[in-house]
């Protein structure tokens, strides 16, 4: 009692985590439901804030499933739950391939894969770009410089703590 449950919201994910241990065995986890304050579980039951008792787990992963998120739990001295969207993935794809598709004349091969790479991760950095596309750091600024300049790439914040958005001219 007493502990607070930590929700941390990340790019792609939610991660909530609760101190403390499964009060039975991991293969009865989505099976079973043993409440660790009975007072508190038999209060919420006679209110519209709790369903049938035993049946979140359960809940919380088909409702993930038909979002198309996927959801993961683990254990340890606490119990985590991880939620990861794919929707800001599915648009930022969108965009990408929107651009590449009305700039695909004017680009390099190096600029279309830091289009692609930029369209999968806006927090990229040029280094990452560089061991990816197997060029320089150099020649990854340069690249970028051109595709800045062309206006299909735009730097939001600064040099560490921003990130890259791709331009659609439409």
């Amino acid at each position: 009692m007493g502990d607070t449950i930590a929700i941390e919201k990340l790019r792609s994910s939610i991660i909530l985590n609760n101190k403390g241990e499964l009060l039975f065995p991991k293969t009865e986890f989505g099976k079973k439901s043993e409440a660790r304050n009975r007072l508190l579980v038999d209060l919420l039951a006679r209110t519209n804030f709790m369903e049938k008792a035993g049946t979140g787990i359960k809940r919380v992963t088909n409702a993930c499933t038909k979002n198309g998120n996927k959801v993961s739990f683990d254990f340890s001295d606490s119990f985590w739950v991880t939620i990861e969207s794919n929707i800001t993935e599915k648009v930022v794809e969108k965009v990408a391939e929107k651009v590449v598709e009305k700039v695909v004349e004017n680009l390099s091969e190096n600029q279309k894969k830091i289009i692609e790479l930029v369209g999968r991760d806006k927090y990229i950095t040029a280094s990452e770009i560089a061991r990816e596309i197997g060029i320089s750091h150099r020649k990854v600024q340069e690249n970028m410089a051109k595709l800045k300049e062309v206006g299909s790439l735009k730097r939001i914040g600064s040099a560490k703590g921003g990130h890259w958005q791709l331009i659609d001219k439409d």
